[in-house]
């Protein structure tokens, strides 16, 4: 649960929960569709005076970001982050990030800002979870 006094988040949209009256969404804006993309995932931004609650897959742990200070987060772990920080998204070869890409995606944040990130990824959990599940089902024999 976070208490906004006019400042603005950028919320992955799988964690906002609800928000008071006193928040105002907005899924419209530039960057709402072209952060996580190739992901199918999109940022709500939230700002206003009132009570924002966020939901994590894990702990939520948030980051103090100095004025030029950079930080590397997996896509796959940010919750959200105040607009101020500034954000790229690129691939890493190699990482596994989502079920569906071979590659996988970070985002480099420069401060000033907080970030907030999940301790937990549904997406790593399901990666591992599924061959598991498969190799438990029984085979059909023809």
């Amino acid at each position: 649960m976070l208490e906004l006094n006019g400042e603005t988040f950028l919320v992955q949209s799988g964690s906002y929960v609800a928000s008071s009256e006193g928040i105002a969404i907005d899924t419209k804006w530039g960057g709402a569709k072209t952060f996580f993309a190739s992901e199918g995932l999109f940022l709500l931004k939230c700002s206003g005076r009132g009570t924002l609650i966020l939901s994590s897959y894990g702990a939520i742990h948030d980051r103090s970001l100095a004025a030029g200070e950079k930080y590397t987060v997996d896509t796959g772990h940010l919750v959200a982050f105040t607009e101020n920080v500034g954000f790229n998204v690129r691939m890493v070869g190699g990482l596994k990030s989502t079920l569906f890409s071979g590659e996988g995606l970070v985002v480099d944040l420069t401060g000033p800002g907080k970030v907030l990130m999940q301790t937990r990824s549904s997406d790593a959990f399901l990666t591992w979870l599924i061959p598991q599940v498969q190799r438990r089902l029984p085979r059909e024999h023809h």
